[in-house]
């Protein structure tokens, strides 16, 4: 098994908040990538992540539909989300590491108020610093018999990002829309990784599960489930070629401030991507997210591709 990649092994977790009703409070396309390489690496590493997701497109159901097709008291039109995450681990024993992720968030989003048959036109624009995370991550050096490995991690996300925020007119975006959800959220997560005799590269799987413990202000965001499953197919000394296949479901949101009818998902894509090895401690990488089933709660606005880049770096 690569030394430079061990996906699942790292703790590899599906950790996007995308709402598909409006917003995103932290759009991750795929992966958070808590780590490219095998095994726990003493001291620091410190990684980036960029990424765009553009919800556009209405759907009901499994169905896309159009604006002049629904008559609905809220019309949501698009939630464009540009964001960047930036992560740094730190290894303080041989089998052991904690982390911290750090969101920040550029949002657009606009929909169409219908108040007694008048249509208002309401938009938001913000930049602004969403919930931080923070996760403990165990991962043995020793390999079991047949090149396989795991790792277990676990953790919380905290409500660092605000709630509250308005746009020119003063008027509050919907709780989904927010750049932080109010709640603290246990994050538990656990990942495979098999060298296979018969084929080059490594095989990986991971599956990780978000559980709001509270609601804040009338508002509980959906309990969510990712399993991701993969392939690290190397192309050249350097450069590797991943393909994964993401699925993801999410919970109705709850409470006074929530659209129940019009929150939770359930969703399954095709991820390729490239990592390449800059250096022994410089790592890129590049993915393409594409859904090939999207089924919704009422009428939500869902994405038809997103796309991520990041790098990781470890200090020495």
């Amino acid at each position: 098994m690569k030394k430079r990649y061990a996906l699942a092994l790292a703790g590899l977790v599906a950790v996007g908040e995308a709402q598909a009703g409006c917003g995103a409070a932290f759009c991750s396309t795929s992966n958070d990538w808590l780590a490219l390489t095998q095994g726990v690496a003493p001291g620091w590493r410190v990684w980036g992540q960029m990424e765009y997701l553009n919800q556009n497109q209405l759907r009901e159901g499994t169905d896309k539909v159009s604006r002049a097709e629904i008559s609905e008291h809220h019309e949501e039109i698009k939630t464009i989300n540009r964001n960047f995450l930036l992560g740094m681990d730190y290894g303080f024993a041989r089998d052991w590491s904690v982390g911290v992720v750090l969101p920040y968030s550029n949002r657009e989003h606009a929909h169409v108020h219908n108040h007694h048959g008048t249509p208002f036109f309401d938009s938001w624009q913000f930049d602004e610093l969403g919930d931080a995370r923070v996760k403990l991550r165990y991962q043995p050096a020793r390999h079991h018999a047949g090149g396989v490995a795991w790792s277990l991690n676990g953790g919380v996300k905290l409500p660092t990002g605000k709630t509250d925020v308005r746009n020119a007119d003063g008027d509050e975006a919907e709780r989904s829309v927010q750049p932080g959800t109010g709640t603290t959220d246990l994050l538990l997560g656990g990942g495979l990784a098999w060298a296979a005799p018969a084929m080059p590269g490594n095989l990986f799987a991971n599956l990780s599960l978000q559980l709001p413990l509270n609601e804040q202000d009338g508002y509980q965001p959906g309990w969510r489930a990712a399993l991701q499953t993969g392939w690290q197919y190397p192309v050249s000394g350097k450069l590797d070629f991943l393909l994964q296949a993401n699925l993801l479901r999410v919970g109705r949101d709850d409470g006074a401030n929530a659209e129940p009818e019009e929150s939770g998902r359930s969703e399954a894509a095709v991820v390729p991507g490239l990592a390449y090895a800059w250096s022994r401690s410089l790592s890129l990488y590049a993915q393409l997210e594409l859904p090939v089933y999207q089924k919704v709660n009422g009428i939500q606005l869902t994405h038809d591709y997103a796309l991520s880049a990041g790098f990781s770096l470890l200090l020495d």
